[in-house]
């Protein structure tokens, strides 16, 4: 390469000196390996191409490929990126690669850039015994900047287990809901995947077994690993529903110490404690089951409606044990119908009319904290049970 300018500022003459970038971009990778028109992806002419330093350059690998791009001298980094980039996407993986480099006056510098995936995938398997107990269902992963449903209903054969989620880097969320052929009684379970990494496949994979228990349904979690292979089991109830010789109450089905005594709450409505908008005379009503009986049930409230709190009872927390004669009179449960325990319905009701005057527009939480009797905490997805409610302004 040649002087390329001569640039005058201030009477003073500055000389910039030019060099050549010749490169080449590929996919190489057991991820899923995409290099041309006609894969499920696109075609890698449409990738990004973005060179940062002296002469930026921002084109696609169909406008710079086959040519030696004339750069300022100087330290550079190209950047290669796959065109869709969303967060959380089906079938949308998304490829990379970066790397630092020199141009020189007069010299072609010359790179090869290795594609590498820069996202996880997440794919659900069903067990027989799923789709056998199971009529609908869902799976929702979250990843904090976006969600993917599968999904299946009775008006489809099978389950959307053809469908790849594609996730940046981030802890995932996996809620499963699923409703019984038998009875149509609702299973749910939710599952954490923490630090996934790009490049990591996680196969999330359900199963749905009968417990023999009455009243409702619980959840088992078993995890092995297979190609980052997550196992969920959903446990079932309702042992008349059909002749199981296959199963045999292993696997901590019933056994002692498969987490029966543990407290758990219940929220028919809304089992994954989402947050919820009110409106006067709507019901919160949930179950607290506790095995082994509550010893404490204490409810604390988000600094916004902590006032209010005050107001009626002249402490900015609900303590149902110990303030009996505060709360009993809004119809919550109390004392000796709280303390010892083994199922307690608990309702928010009794402060929505409130939450619609004094707190308008705001958003309020209720932190439930409740012990058993082995000072077993009551907890979902292993967090204190929030109820979030948006109040209309």
């Amino acid at each position: 390469m040649a002087l390329s300018a001569v640039l005058l500022s201030c009477n003073r003459e500055v000389v910039v000196q030019t060099g050549g970038l010749s490169f080449n971009v590929s996919g190489d990778s057991d991820f899923l390996l995409v290099t041309k028109t006609g894969t499920d992806y696109g075609d890698i002419n449409t990738f990004n191409i973005v060179i940062d330093g002296p002469t930026p350059v921002s084109e696609t690998y169909a406008e710079l490929t086959g040519r030696v791009v004339e750069l300022g001298s100087g330290q550079y980094t190209i950047t290669v990126t796959s065109p869709n980039t969303e967060p959380a996407a089906f079938n949308q993986p998304i490829y990379s690669a970066t790397e630092s480099f020199e141009i020189r006056a007069g010299e072609v510098t010359s790179l090869d850039l290795v594609c590498t995936p820069a996202n996880t995938k997440v794919t659900i398997e069903l067990s027989d015994n799923f789709k056998k107990e199971l009529s609908t269902y869902e799976v929702v992963v979250n990843n904090g900047l976006g969600q993917l449903v599968w999904t299946k209903d009775q008006s489809k054969d099978d389950f959307a287990a053809n469908l790849a989620g594609y996730f940046l880097p981030r802890g995932l969320e996996v809620k499963v809901k699923g409703y019984r052929s038998i009875d149509n009684t609702m299973a749910t379970a939710v599952y954490y995947v923490e630090n996934p990494q790009a490049a990591e496949h996680h196969i999330i994979k359900l199963d749905a077994k009968v417990t023999g228990q009455i009243g409702g349904i619980t959840i088992d979690f078993v995890t092995t690993f297979n190609e980052v292979s997550n196992d969920i089991h959903v446990g079932g109830l309702d042992e008349s529903y059909v002749d199981r010789p296959d199963f045999d109450g292993s696997e901590g089905d019933d056994d002692e110490g498969s987490g029966k005594t543990a407290p758990s709450i219940v929220w028919a409505d809304n089992p994954f404690f989402d947050p919820i908008s009110i409106n006067k005379g709507d019901v919160i009503s949930m179950t607290i089951n506790a095995p082994l009986g509550l010893k404490t049930f204490r409810v604390e409230v988000s600094d916004n409606f902590k006032s209010a709190v005050s107001m009626m009872a002249q402490k900015d927390y609900i303590d149902l044990i110990n303030d009996a004669d505060i709360w009993g009179p809004l119809g919550l449960p109390v004392g000796d119908d709280v303390a010892g325990q083994t199922e307690v319905v608990f309702e928010l009701t009794p402060f929505i009319d409130t939450l619609c005057g004094a707190a308008a527009g705001l958003t309020v939480q209720f932190m439930l904290y409740a012990t058993d009797a082995e000072d077993n905490e009551v907890l979902v997805g292993g967090d204190v049970p929030t109820v979030t409610i948006n109040v209309p302004a």
